[in-house]
């Protein structure tokens, strides 16, 4: 039972970090190597507004805050880097380092902690319990990516965002802005990382580099879920998370990693070379 906890647990941690990373890569190809550091601007939003505006203020005002920030990132630097994956690599690369270095610069290089906003764990049988807040966060997970999903689905942007992913081409030839698309797709996507950063911050410290886990870990889902896949990227989320907990619990978080790895390795040889006999 602490296995399946702790499991589902994790899955909401990488389902929160995972969203904003593949609508960024399945609306515009940009491979996207400064997401730990939009959650990590998420998580010193929390750390300075918690106490003024209380915890759900924090957590909105690092959606919008992150999210304008995203445009603006759109309108000098992503825009040019639309599905160009090695230069976006590199271009989001050097980002993530000019990230840092202005955290550190603006707010200093020391360690910030965000209270835990509800307290205490419940008991889920067999001697295994859940901290409340974990439990808070699977159930925000649940309605961020529910959110996310109506987006896309159920509203007009969301359909100008499918038919950008589609073919911007002809997008454009039907009369959506393909740019305006883009920009606020980007936006939407930097948003939800800084809404995962202020969930998150009450569980580590939050300090400068603290956005390089949650990058790996975003990534590992998103290949493995496929390009702008909600459906995918939740269940992805969730079979990573038991999959960690079911090696990390008895065994080492640092087994669970080899493990996890090795096995998502062999998932995308094993898709790839699907693919090759397909083509033959």
């Amino acid at each position: 039972m602490n296995i399946i906890g702790q499991g589902v647990a994790l899955g909401a941690v990488n389902l929160l970090t995972a969203l904003g990373l593949t609508i960024i890569f399945g609306v515009m190809g940009v491979v996207n190597l400064a997401h730990g550091e939009l959650i990590m601007l998420g998580s010193y939003s929390a750390a300075l507004l918690a106490g003024t505006l209380s915890f759900p203020g924090a957590v909105l005002a690092a959606f919008i805050g992150v999210g304008l920030f995203g445009a603006v990132l759109d309108a000098v630097l992503i825009r040019f880097l639309y599905h160009k994956p090695v230069a976006s690599m590199l271009g989001t690369w050097g980002l993530a380092m000019a990230l840092r270095q202005g955290v550190i610069l603006i707010l200093g290089p020391e360690l910030r902690y965000v209270a835990v906003p509800i307290a205490g764990s419940v008991s889920i049988g067999f001697g295994a319990s859940l901290a409340w807040w974990q439990i808070t966060l699977i159930g925000c997970a649940a309605a961020v990516a529910g959110a996310v999903g109506v987006v896309m689905l159920r509203t007009r942007f969301g359909l100008q965002m499918r038919a950008v992913v589609a073919n911007s081409d002809s997008a454009e030839v039907l009369g959506i802005k393909t740019a305006n698309v883009n920009r606020w797709s980007f936006a939407l996507g930097c948003g939800v990382a800084g809404v995962a950063g202020a969930l998150l911050a009450p569980l580590r410290t939050v300090f400068p580099g603290m956005g390089l886990p949650y990058l790996v870990a975003a990534f590992l889902v998103v290949i493995l879920a496929g390009l702008g896949n909600i459906r995918a990227t939740v269940a992805w989320s969730l079979a990573v998370g038991l999959g960690t907990a079911a090696v990390a619990v008895p065994g080492s978080a640092i087994l669970a990693q080899i493990v996890v790895w090795s096995v998502a390795l062999a998932i995308i040889a094993t898709r790839r070379k699907a693919v090759v006999v397909a083509r033959v």
